[in-house]
């Protein structure tokens, strides 16, 4: 049953809900009001007769006190049918000590079958006179007694003695019926009171559920028509209404959400199809536009051109004037190549420095290189940068289509080879694809993929070529240079394919065989009694940049047990300057380890004596160019000299290297140059031979 009178709640409509709340919550407040009422009016009708009967009785027993005394019963009856006055009284009784009825009044249309001591005259004491006395005695201050009396006894008193007693009978029944008589217009009026709560309960319910029914409609459209800027009107500033302020609240925020989610499919569309930085069609649109265009060429029978542009050391602007700098002179080249070109034609930024273009309706190859001419023409113009003047220049690869290959990968592939080609031509030029680049780029894929496997199948071996004190002549060191014994193009120097190691992340696993294999053979040399001969190591910019080359080192000298003093790592100017910050922290680490630091090819980067006091530099190596001319030209020879008193002058070792001839050698030691290094003494040889040369030397 409970759970039946819960479903029926729980499924009712919310006018069924308010109107059973409200009947129910007055009809119990009504109910309750009217017991409450009936039973007070009860109990003060009887209380007040109570109080007349005890206050009557009083009065009778101080009466008929003397009467009573003297033996007098028909004074005390005449004292007695004053009672007559009181139409509520039945009887009144006044009894002897020893029980006996002294007096009695009965009152006209009583019957007396119905009252105690019936038909008793006075000084009569019958068999049933004593159970009758008892019985009154009994209902002594009882309120109610049978269905229509009340009796009330009160004893007489006379100096201080009890002589008799007063007993009264009254009737009930005008007060019952005047008890009735008010329940019954009570009940008329709670009956009143329920049908108006009723009608009042039903116009409450209409405008409590009035407001939540529109408000559910609004919903109800609002879902509908996914429209969320309709708003409804609060109807008060009760519950209902912040309910309502609630929901156009909520509207509010879909709707804003919906406009940010909007501007964000907006920004991700275009993130899909345009780089951030340029504006310019990423790859994605770049190959759907090109796409369409060589499906116009082929039925037009035309020609597309397809060019590959990338700026030439767009890296030294980036590193020396900033990465901003870097991206408002990419912004600006864009600018300037989306005005040169037509509507037609669509220029890409495909990331870092790279750029497309295709040029539509081409029609030979003479035109595409006059559009590739155009476009490094506009870079003779410098660029005005924050304030200064920047001039850089460009390499351009261009690849015709449907000539060179019919697919966009193909295109994109050749243009790229093509635009390779013109770097190492000198760069600031273009080229123009052919099948002949293709076979080079190919074989730059293969020794890649060749370079990865070297050093796991042992092709890779160190030389090691000496180097010698001016004055002594003995050897002091050794610098290890890689080769790569490839099974079938031979030996391949390091200038092929350290570029390709650098490339393809190789490198760092030849570094770490480099220095292992190095330290372990000078090692050797110093077990062997030749304490002094120190390991020179060539360190790549990449391998440089990795933040785990002082590991890398680290566990080489672990590995070999060699002495810290014994390894030094050589570096180009140009690595120092290209990595300023991460360079200074990296070579102070390894110089706190013990080792030796050397700059190569010392006078052909971009020097500054400020890099030869800020970083830890134990030795410069004077480049073998100078060393080459020093004795054919002046100018070269006042550059070694000046490279010596500097490198002295901040109290560094000098090295020099290239020495081919006694004259170079003779002018090195008048020039205070304290190590060289050259075929002049001895060129890269093994591990055996550099072991005959310490026992000769």
């Amino acid at each position: 049953m409970k759970r039946v009178i819960k479903a029926y709640l729980i499924n009712s409509s919310i006018r069924r809900k308010l109107t059973s709340l409200v009947m129910l919550t007055c009809g119990v407040v009504l109910l309750s009001t009217t017991v409450v009422f009936t039973v007070k009016e009860a109990v003060s009708l009887i209380g007040e007769q109570n109080r007349n009967l005890t206050s009557l009785a009083d009065i009778l027993s101080k009466n008929v006190t003397s009467a009573l005394i003297f033996n007098d019963p028909q004074s005390a009856l005449e004292t007695m049918n004053s009672l007559s006055v009181k139409t509520d009284i039945l009887a009144a009784y006044i009894l002897n000590n020893d029980g006996t009825i002294f007096c009695s009044y009965t009152a006209r249309g009583a019957k007396p079958a119905s009252l105690p001591l019936p038909q008793l005259l006075p000084g009569a004491i019958p068999h049933g006179t004593p159970n009758a006395v008892t019985h009154i005695s009994l209902r002594l201050n009882q309120l109610w007694h049978g269905p229509d009396q009340v009796n009330l006894t009160r004893p007489i008193v006379l100096d201080g003695k009890i002589v008799g007693t007063v007993g009264l009978i009254a009737d009930l029944s005008k007060l019952r019926a005047h008890l009735l008589s008010t329940m019954l217009v009570t009940l008329i009026i709670l009956g009143l009171a329920a049908i108006a709560t009723y009608f009042l309960s039903l116009r409450l319910q209409e405008i409590i559920s009035e407001p939540i029914l529109h408000l559910s409609d609004a919903m109800r459209r609002v879902s509908e028509s996914k429209d969320f800027s309709l708003r409804v009107v609060k109807p008060g500033n009760d519950e209902i209404g912040s309910l309502y302020d609630g929901f156009n609240e909520m509207l509010h925020e879909i709707e804003e959400r919906n406009l940010v989610l909007q501007q964000r499919q907006e920004h991700l569309q275009e993130l899909a199809h345009f780089d951030i930085l340029t504006r310019l069609p990423n790859r994605a649109l770049f190959r759907d536009r090109l796409k369409q265009a060589m499906n116009l060429a082929l039925r037009n029978d035309q020609q597309v051109a397809v060019l590959f542009l990338d700026l030439d050391r767009f890296k030294d602007i980036n590193d020396t004037l900033g990465h901003s700098i870097g991206d408002m002179l990419l912004q600006q080249v864009a600018d300037r190549m989306e005005l040169v070109m037509r509507d037609c034609d669509t220029v890409a930024r495909l990331g870092g420095d790279e750029f497309t273009i295709f040029v539509q309706d081409i029609k030979s190859a003479e035109n595409a290189c006059k559009v590739a001419q155009k476009l490094l023409d506009l870079f003779e113009i410098p660029y005005c940068l924050a304030g200064q003047q920047i001039y850089i220049s460009n390499s351009i690869g261009i690849t015709l289509f449907p000539a060179d290959s019919n697919n966009i990968d193909g295109l994109l592939m050749n243009a790229d080879i093509a635009m390779y080609r013109a770097k190492a031509d000198g760069k600031n030029t273009y080229r123009l694809y052919n099948s002949e680049m293709s076979k080079q780029g190919t074989d730059r894929v293969a020794l890649q993929s060749d370079l990865r496997s070297a050093v796991d199948l042992k092709q890779l071996r160190l030389l090691y070529q000496p180097k010698f004190d001016t004055l002594s002549g003995r050897i002091v060191g050794v610098e290890a240079l890689i080769r790569w014994q490839h099974p079938e193009r031979g030996l391949i120097p390091p200038d092929l394919f350290i570029p390709l190691a650098e490339e393809s992340g190789s490198i760092f696993a030849i570094t770490e065989w480099v220095l292992n294999t190095a330290c372990h053979q000078a090692k050797l040399w110093h077990d062997a009694g030749y304490a002094g001969v120190t390991m020179a190591v060539n360190i790549s910019a990449v391998s440089l940049k990795r933040k785990n080359v002082v590991a890398m080192v680290e566990q080489a000298l672990a590995n070999t047990g060699l002495p810290p003093d014994l390894l030094e790592l050589e570096l180009t100017e140009s690595m120092l300057i290209d990595n300023n910050l991460m360079a200074e922290e990296t070579l102070r680490v390894l110089k706190d380890l013990g080792i030796s630091i050397a700059i190569d090819d010392f006078g052909t980067g971009y020097s500054s004596l400020s890099y030869l006091h800020r970083f830890p530099i134990d030795s410069l190596k004077i480049d073998r160019s100078f060393v080459w001319n020093m004795n054919r030209s002046s100018n070269d020879l006042a550059i070694v000299v000046a490279i010596i008193a500097m490198a002295h002058s901040l109290k560094l070792q000098v090295i020099a290297e290239g020495v081919e001839t006694e004259e170079q050698l003779e002018t090195l030691k008048t020039c205070g140059c304290e190590v060289i290094q050259g075929y002049l003494l001895s060129k890269p040889v093994g591990a055996e031979e550099v072991n005959a040369l310490l026992m000769v030397g």
